[in-house]
């Protein structure tokens, strides 16, 4: 293999290319040749953009499903959606099983990739992927939730429907936040409490309506402020003045806070100034939401680092450096092509391999070392499709699949989406690179009805179906009786019903009921804080070309460089 991967290597010259799949264009140039020969991996036919795109379809974001447990019929709920072929077991089960008696023996003449999927598909997935058991919860990838419902990868307690979020409590709707209290819709912001739609702030109590906001209080409608109290809509007021005037602001009415939330978004068009990084704490590095970041380039949410040597990496999180085309390095380092490698070194093309060393074309695989093309194995060595071989005789066959991978031309490409366990269109593909169903079709995706085979399971009496329009428009017209009915989400599609206990957190912050499914509601929150699609513009100040990434929302916001962004605090924050 190495022969043969030097000779391609060596005749690799800078220049345009065409991606295989979408025919974008892109320029080659030596720096990512220079990534090819170090990780000793083919080039790759595909722009970075479609590589990232097919990392990131690998993304859960925010999901939960019915699964049926295949022995004793229980439902039971799981990140793993049924109609994708897969199937799944809750955590404890999985890893009280060891699965490396399924194996399949190497066959030259059958593409690699099928002997893996094959694998996966007769092993399941673990279902809840906890990191801590959760208590009291509905919870998935739980970091240790109390007392809440329906989080994912959340450290939380009193918590409803928030992903990716820390040190959060008596909350609904956060995510990429921390240490946020008795708070509702917080995106992207740190150290919230009391406060209502936030947005990529700091330090901020007694709110609503905040945008790039630090050490604020007692503010209504406020963009690009620091250390400001009583303004409303950004107009400064006194004490009394604006206490009046919150006299007069009801939120818990649907009708009136959809008034007040477009006006938040009409003042965000017209007034607020966005950085081309918010990220702090970083020396020559090109990204967005990065901290603590050294030599990196199209990174998108590092969250805390340190950073060193990242390269078209999305949601970073610890002390990784030296990885090219990852999702989700979490401490890792030395890794390429591959998604969710935690702890991990020298991964490549895999999905999710917590604590593994050296390890390609695998996928839920936890401890492992040396091996290839192998699925749910735990503390294993020197492994291909599964099966254990002699160091000596690994080296030789795995040398002697490799090689017959190149030649077929399968080596050197991310796993397909075929391989993913999730609902590919709420997942990473199109809430973190805006991509359409034909594009997660293109990446080996399969498109099927979410509530398909059972997956979202019964809720509550189907004759006594309700829609979002029969929800009342005040909070305090709506009982515990409201708690338990299906609700149909026409727009979504799906039925969702409303908990006891989020139905008195409404009450208890004066907020409507919302009148969208929670898993919307959800991954609408996620795409707040933008996408990881990489553009160039000009600053909207001194017109100097700045690499920022692409919003949904806001798609012609006003966009400063850093220098002219800190000036314009300075003046106006």
């Amino acid at each position: 293999y190495d022969a043969k991967v030097k000779s391609i290597l060596n005749a690799t010259q800078p220049g345009e290319r065409v991606c295989e799949l979408t025919g974008e264009k892109w320029v080659m140039d030596e720096e990512e040749i220079g990534w090819y020969k170090k990780f000793n991996v083919p080039p790759s036919k595909r722009s970075p953009l479609t590589r990232m795109k097919n990392i990131c379809g690998f993304f859960v974001m925010y999901q939960f499903w019915y699964q049926t447990h295949p022995e004793t019929g229980k439902k039971f709920i799981t990140v793993v959606h049924p109609a994708s072929g897969f199937k799944a077991l809750p955590d404890p089960e999985w890893f009280g099983n060891d699965y490396s008696s399924v194996t399949r023996d190497i066959d030259l003449e059958v593409p690699g990739l099928d002997m893996i999927l094959s694998l996966q598909k007769e092993i399941p997935f673990p279902g809840t992927k906890f990191l801590k058991e959760p208590i009291n919860s509905i919870s998935l990838a739980s970091l240790g939730d109390v007392n809440s419902y329906f989080v994912m990868a959340c450290r939380s307690r009193n918590a409803f429907y928030s992903a990716d979020a820390l040190d959060i409590e008596d909350v609904a709707e956060v995510s990429m936040s921390t240490q946020v209290k008795e708070s509702y819709h917080v995106v992207q912001s740190h150290r919230i409490y009391k406060s209502n739609f936030i947005l990529e702030s700091r330090d901020c109590i007694t709110s609503s309506f905040l945008f790039d906001c630090h050490n604020c209080e007692f503010c209504f409608g406020a963009t690009n402020k620091r250390n400001r109290k009583y303004l409303w809509f950004n107009e400064q007021l006194s004490k009394e003045e604006w206490e009046r005037r919150m006299a007069d602001v009801n939120l818990s009415s649907s009708s009136k806070l959809e008034d007040y939330r477009r006006r938040f978004h009409d003042l965000m068009v017209e007034q607020a100034i966005w950085p081309d990084n918010f990220g702090e704490k970083c020396t020559n590095v090109i990204g967005n939401h990065v901290n603590n970041a050294t030599d990196c380039s199209y990174v998108f949410n590092g969250l805390d680092g340190p950073f060193r040597d990242l390269h078209y990496c999305t949601y970073c999180y610890g002390n990784s450096y030296d990885c090219v085309f990852v999702g989700a390095p979490v401490s890792a380092n030395t890794c390429y092509y591959t998604n969710t490698p935690v702890n991990a070194s020298r991964v490549k093309f895999s999905h999710f391999t917590p604590d593994c060393q050296n390890v390609e074309y695998s996928s839920y695989c936890f401890n492992c070392e040396n091996c290839f093309g192998c699925v749910g194995l735990r503390y294993k060595k020197f492994y291909i499709f599964n099966k254990e071989y002699s160091e000596e005789v690994y080296w030789n066959k795995l040398d002697e699949v490799k090689c017959a991978m190149l030649d077929r031309g399968e080596y050197g490409e991310m796993l397909p989406l075929s391989f993913a366990p999730t609902y590919l269109p709420d997942g990473g593909g199109p809430m973190v690179y805006m991509m359409k169903n034909e594009e997660l079709e293109k990446l080996g995706g399969t498109i099927y009805p979410p509530d398909s085979e059972g997956a979202s399971g019964v809720i509550g009496d189907v004759g006594e179906m309700k829609t979002v329009d029969d929800v009342p428009d005040r909070i305090d017209d709506m009982g515990d009786d409201w708690a338990g009915i299906p609700i149909y989400d026409p727009e979504y599609k799906r039925r969702f019903a409303y908990v006891k206990p989020e139905l008195g957190f409404y009450r208890k912050l004066r907020i409507a009921a919302p009148r969208t499914h929670f898993v919307k509601r959800v991954l609408n929150l996620i795409m707040e804080q933008g996408s990881a699609i990489f553009f160039e513009t000009t600053c909207g100040k001194c017109k100097t070309s700045v690499i920022t990434t692409k919003h949904k929302d806001y798609p012609s916001r006003t966009i400063y460089c850093r220098t002219c962004y800190l000036h314009y605090l300075e003046q106006h924050g």
